[in-house]
């Protein structure tokens, strides 16, 4: 497979901000915005470094609070970017505006080794002009470094040459901005520089107890310079010829949080970064005819790899670690848009993502509990340390669906990898705490003639329409939590007793589903299609999204939906309903959606697939697979859009080749469209490496690495040998 690079002729504008995003690195423990150098050229921009799961903690402040509300925000904490590198000459300092200004050339960043490489003209206030050439790239080594080098090339000047690597000084703008999925706070921090042969500072958050140790070292630079160092950073000082080549490299370290820093000796990395690289396209590979949307899955697959937790102990934020949106929270996304992309493709990267889950199960049994809940757990909807963080309940608290997402992705697991270890350690019990809240936060009611278990007061993925009851995606996923969990008791997974169990089974066969017989359609909740219709022709294309330009409680009174919610559900349970229902739901659905969230596309691509729309399913693949690339959203430059990255995956697999999993049993069907020729992309299941190769009429498994496998294709059982 062609690994690719993504250059600036793949990118909606060259906007510095919005670069930063783009060409983000990072390791999963700590990223870095693709900042220019110039501390003088950060006016509007975000030039800094983010560490996975690094925050402080401030009192949310309420004009009127209740019981139970969030108490505190958590933010994640903007810190000084390892890109930062000034340059003095004669009347022109870089650490002033406009007097070094930096023209871009050429980006190049390459997936295959993860090298960020760019070309800058520079012309300074003085009329002097240099090339600047920066490559950079993380070591994926899990010692948490990033490795720089600057060559700087004199055009015209000769003269003295200044240089200054400042290491805490903390620039660029938190700008005004009333978007709630910006949300830049200011961190209170503590700094402790020590100035000694290697550069230490230690960054701690006076309010979250945390401690994180970086160690700059100077790796290269031009020994006719003399180099000094003190707390603030490295000083160099020489002369400069009119055509000369001038090197310097840099080593940034970034301790695990509460950890020292490790003293690993720093290796070839090249080489193993290639070789780490490697092994993830070696069972993530994705090949598309359609060139551009090739470089767009790879872009995509390459940034969620780094945006990922690895440690048990942190996640995937909404942003990644490309932008400090939304907080750096942690959110319902990773388990349903994200985490099938690494359970599919790299198990144990997955494994770690749910033991996150798992290190906060603690604060979620005291949320349900606060909640006046008396048994299980309650996940917060979005959160770093566990502790709920959303001071807006009606469209975040109340998501009580995310317990069952986290279940979801735990049966998804399981069913794929067969990791019983896993399952037994950590996912069982989770699966238990979160069917035990369901069971005591539902209630039996007649409907239709019977007695059936009901949510009341809920809040689905559609955040456009809250507080209402039986939203059908969260009673759907409830009912699976439910019967897992009844499952697992009877697999001797989990300790409990058989009462339990059995009341599990029978609240998940007793689940009511809301159904409209005379429309036809599955009922998003009880009163929902009863409202009246958005007024969609009367609402310009400006005043979207919605949630910045109306009243919740506006919202709230209309048929509208923000993203994907029962279809959201009927996609992921694929035999619930047949192809009619599938059709009827998905043509009343689309029409009063705006898709003002970003997860939602992907879904209705899928959902497309599987009708065989398949040029319509095209169309909201394209626009999910290159969402960032073309800056759909228009809000790229504050950070990635993580959960749509994932969504691009599930596009080719869940939609394209109509993959899905019951039990044990692997489902594929060709849904391709006409506008790829051919597709062809690698998964593991059960111990197995399979490549799925697809053209217009044709489907084809392969049998990479494993056993031999029992399979369905389009309907009909297949078995697939080794070669």
């Amino acid at each position: 497979m062609q690994i690719e690079k993504l250059t600036l002729d793949d990118v909606a504008t060259k906007k510095r901000r919005y670069l930063e995003t783009i060409f983000s690195l990072g390791d999963g423990h700590f990223g870095v915005r693709d900042a220019i150098p110039f501390t003088g050229a950060q006016t509007g921009n975000l030039p800094i470094m983010l560490v996975n799961g690094f925050y402080a903690v401030n009192p949310i402040v309420y004009g009127e609070r209740a019981y139970g509300y969030a108490k505190n925000h958590q933010t994640i904490i903007s810190l000084t970017s390892p890109r930062l590198l000034d340059f003095k000459i004669d009347n022109a300092d870089s650490r002033r505006v406009d007097e070094w200004n930096a023209d871009l050339i050429t980006t190049d960043l390459d997936f295959s080794t993860g090298i960020l490489m760019e070309k800058f003209r520079v012309r300074t206030v003085s009329k002097k002009h240099f090339e600047l050439i920066v490559q950079s790239q993380m070591v994926l080594d899990g010692s948490h470094r990033y490795i720089i080098r600057y060559t700087l090339q004199s055009l015209d000047y000769t003269g003295k040459l200044e240089l200054k690597r400042p290491l805490h000084q903390r620039i660029g703008s938190s700008q005004a901005n009333e978007d709630p999925r910006v949300a830049e706070r200011d961190a209170p921090l503590d700094i402790d520089a020590q100035a000694v042969e290697a550069q230490y500072i230690q960054w701690a958050t006076v309010t979250a107890n945390q401690v994180v140790i970086q160690r700059d070292t100077v790796i290269d630079y031009p020994r006719d310079f003399d180099l000094s160092s003190n707390k603030d950073g490295f000083d160099w000082h020489g002369m400069l010829t009119a055509g000369d080549e001038l090197t310097w490299s840099f080593c940034r370290q970034v301790s695990d949080i509460n950890e020292p820093l490790s003293m690993t000796h720093l290796q070839d990395y090249q080489t193993l970064n290639k070789r780490v690289l490697a092994r993830f396209w070696h069972h993530s590979a994705v090949e598309i005819s359609a060139k551009k949307l090739q470089k767009g899955i790879q872009y995509n697959l390459f940034q969620l790899f780094q945006s990922a937790g690895r440690n048990g102990l942190t996640n995937i934020a909404a942003k990644g670690i490309t932008g400090p949106g939304y907080e750096g929270h942690y959110f319902w996304d990773t388990e349903m848009y994200i985490l099938p992309f690494f359970i599919y493709t790299n198990p144990s990267i997955a494994k770690q993502l749910l033991k996150y889950r798992f290190s906060i199960l603690g604060q979620a049994r005291e949320r349900a509990r606060e909640l006046g809940v008396d048994k299980g757990a309650l996940f917060a909807w979005r959160t770093i340390n566990g502790q709920e963080a959303s001071a807006y309940y009606p469209a975040g608290t109340v998501q009580y669906h995310i317990d069952a997402d986290i279940a979801h992705a735990i049966k998804l697991y399981a069913d794929v990898t067969e990791d019983t270890e896993f399952l037994r350690e950590y996912g069982a019990k989770i699966v238990l705490e979160t069917a035990r809240f369901w069971l005591s936060y539902g209630s039996w009611h007649e409907r239709n003639g019977r007695q059936q278990f009901c949510l009341f007061k809920v809040t689905g993925p559609d955040e456009y329409t809250a507080l209402v009851d039986n939203n059908y995606y969260t009673n759907r996923m409830a009912k699976e939590n439910l019967d897992f969990a009844a499952w697992l008791i009877h697999h001797q997974y989990v300790e409990a007793t058989l009462e339990e169990a059995n009341a599990f089974s029978t609240a998940s066969e007793g689940m009511y589903l809301p159904y409209d017989q005379h429309k036809g359609i599955t009922r998003q909740d009880d009163n929902s299609p009863r409202m009246p219709i958005w007024p969609f022709e009367a609402t310009s294309k400006q005043s979207y999204p919605l949630l910045l330009h109306y009243h919740p409680l506006t919202i709230y009174r209309y048929q509208v939906n923000k993203q994907a919610d029962t279809l959201l559900a009927e996609m992921l349970f694929p035999e619930d309903q047949s192809n009619a229902q599938l059709k009827r739901d998905y043509q009343y659905y689309e029409p009063i959606t705006t898709h003002d969230s970003s997860l939602s596309r992907s879904i209705f691509s899928i959902l497309a697939s599987r009708l065989d729309q398949r040029a319509e399913a095209f169309n909201y693949y394209m626009d999910t697979a290159l969402m960032d690339l073309v800056d759909l959203q228009g809000n790229a430059e504050d950070g990635l859009h993580e959960a749509n990255l994932g969504g691009s995956w599930l596009g080719l697999t869940c939609g394209f080749s109509g993959m899905y999993v019951t039990g044990t049993q692997l489902h594929l069907a060709n849904h391709l469209p006409a506008q790829i020729k051919q597709l062809r992309f690698r998964i593991c299941f059960r111990k197995r490496v399979l490549e799925v190769q697809m053209r217009r009429n044709k489907m084809q498994v392969r049998l990479i690495d494993g056993a031999p496998l029992n399979i369905t294709i389009n309907g009909k059982r297949q078995q697939l040998e080794g070669e």
